[in-house]
Parts: structure tokens; C-alpha cells; sequence
């Protein structure tokens, strides 16, 4: 099959000076001399190896084999351009599909309530959310934003925006649970305890708690065990111990009294941060920016609480 290799601008070059009847008014709707269309028409009948116009010092026409190719570049380009403006309309739209990926913890106790307020305010915008432990490649799963909590994000082919700079861990029990129990005055009081630890981060090895500058390993047992703080989470709510949580997830429950902070004087491990992703794509859709800049804004106000 024969396949014109020029550029575009050849095309369009070709149906202006056969629509508007010479080089000259053609040149000047184009923004060209005259010599850059002439030589863009010389090129096209060089790759196709016919005259495409009839060149003379008073007019120049369109040759039989000029006007059946001007008919075709005509419909081809018109699909092109009705291509680039739906694919503009698509970026600048508040509309379609939008998938979001995030660990479980913050799917199940942080987010519901800000994508639920999003989607009110965008009701165009169906927001598809995947809960996840794994760090999902955000162009192979056609994500548009991920959420990550992490010490360090090393990827830089993402664009990070910072949600919340110090993530702390901390201890959180029910005042079901507290008033049962002997009060605690320093972490070593924690062995007498029923505790609830995160299997893969605090299992199987001494926890350290930070104090300013100072610092306590102490070996724990768990009562209760899992994968997920979210689960750890609704033991604690129940009474059944003393959990190791990040603070992001326990906020609201302290404020409505189902938990309080124990030993709040002392932190866990390393702080973290949490991140927003996206690709680093110069032109975002709308909807993108419109989900990144709202959870931007929401975070803003609760960063000053955490």
C-alpha cells in the first residue's frame, strides 16, 4: 500500500491553494512565503510521483490527479482535527472515569469520607478505587492517582505531591478497655498488656518507641495479630486491647472519645509521610487535576491536626 510520508502541513497546503485558487492567498492564510508552500506542493508530487496542480504565470489549478488527492487530504485531515478537538474537550471536561489506587487502611477509614464530598461536587466523574498493599505501575494499570505512605518515594518518574509530612505511629486504646487496667506509666507497663500489632511491620521483633531524642526497644507480645490496621483499628474500638496505629486513622475516634492516645508522650518506629502520585504528563485531564487539587486542599486543613 502507498503511504504519503510528508508532513501534514504539505496536506494542508495542498487544499489551500486549491480552495483558495493560488499561492499567494494561500501563503498568507498559512503564515508562509509563497516559496515554503510551493516547495511543500513539489514535495508531495515528488513522493507520489503525479502533478497535483497546473503551475502558470497568471493561475494555478488543481490537475485531474490534484483534485482526487485534495478530496481525500480534505476528509483526512477533517478526521484528524475532529480527533484533536475531542481528545481537548476530553482533557478540558470535568467527566469520565477516574482510578485511584491506595492502601486498605486509608481506603477503609481516611478517604470514604473525601471521595464521597468529591463525587458530590463532580457528579460527571466516576471514581473507581482500588485498595491495595501492592505499589501498582500507575501507566500498566491505567491508574491516574495513587495514594503511598512511605518514609522515602525513590520514583521519579511520578510527579509527588506531599499530603502530610510526619506520620506518626502511636499507641490507642478504648476507655472501655483503659478503665479496666492498671494505669500506664512508661512503655515497659505495655508487657502486662493485651496488644494488637500490624504482623508485618511489628511482628517477630522488638518494637522501638522515641521520646524526643531518646529512644526504648521493648519486646511485645501480641494478643491479636493482622495484616491490615483498619482491622486492628475496630479491635481496639472494641475494647480488646492496646493497638499500634498510625495517628491519620485514629483522629476522628479520638475526637468523638471511642479512643484515646496511651503514653501519647511516645512515637513508633520512623515517621512517614503520605504522597500523592501521578504521571508526570505536562498536559493533565481535568479530571485529574480537579481529584488532585481537592484532596490537596482537604489535606491542608487536616495536616495541622495529625
Amino acid at each position: 500500500m502507498e503511504t504519503v510520508k510528508g508532513d501534514l502541513a504539505d496536506l494542508r497546503s495542498l487544499c489551500a491553494v486549491i480552495e483558495h485558487g493560488g499561492l499567494t492567498r494561500a501563503a498568507q492564510l498559512l503564515g508562509e512565503s509563497k516559496g515554503s508552500v510551493s516547495r511543500r506542493i513539489t514535495r508531495l508530487e515528488q513522493q507520489l510521483g503525479v502533478k497535483l496542480l497546473n503551475r502558470s504565470s497568471r493561475a494555478v489549478s488543481a490537475t485531474q490527479e490534484g483534485m482526487a488527492f485534495y478530496r481525500r487530504s480534505v476528509q483526512a485531515l477533517a478526521l484528524l482535527d475532529e480527533g484533536a478537538t475531542e481528545l481537548r474537550d476530553t482533557r478540558l471536561e470535568l467527566s469520565g472515569p477516574l482510578r485511584v489506587t491506595m492502601p486498605v487502611d486509608l481506603g477503609l477509614s481516611v478517604f470514604p469520607p473525601l471521595i464521597a464530598e468529591f463525587s458530590d461536587q463532580y457528579p460527571n466523574i466516576s471514581v473507581e478505587i482500588l485498595l491495595t498493599e501492592t505499589l501498582l505501575d500507575l501507566t500498566t494499570h491505567q491508574i491516574d492517582i495513587a495514594f503511598r505512605a512511605a518514609n522515602t518515594l525513590s520514583d521519579s518518574t511520578y510527579i509527588l505531591h506531599r499530603l502530610i509530612n510526619n506520620l506518626s505511629v502511636q499507641l490507642f486504646a478504648s476507655p472501655k478497655y483503659l478503665k479496666q487496667r492498671e494505669t500506664l506509666d512508661t512503655v515497659t507497663d505495655l508487657i502486662d498488656h493485651r496488644i494488637l500489632l500490624h504482623q508485618r511491620l511489628f511482628g517477630a521483633r522488638p518494637i522501638r518507641f522515641n521520646q524526643g531524642n531518646s529512644s526504648r526497644q521493648v519486646n511485645l507480645s501480641a494478643s491479636i495479630m493482622a495484616n491490615d490496621f483498619a482491622c486492628l483499628k475496630q479491635m481496639a474500638l472494641l475494647g480488646a486491647g492496646i493497638a499500634i496505629l498510625p495517628t491519620l486513622l485514629c483522629e476522628s475516634d479520638c475526637k468523638s472519645g471511642q479512643l484515646v492516645k496511651v503514653l501519647p508522650q511516645w512515637s513508633i518506629g520512623e515517621q512517614a509521610s503520605l504522597y500523592l502520585l501521578h504521571e508526570g504528563r505536562r498536559l493533565l485531564p481535568a479530571k485529574v487535576t480537579c481529584f488532585r487539587d481537592f484532596i490537596c486542599d482537604r489535606f491542608a486543613a487536616i495536616s495541622s491536626e495529625v
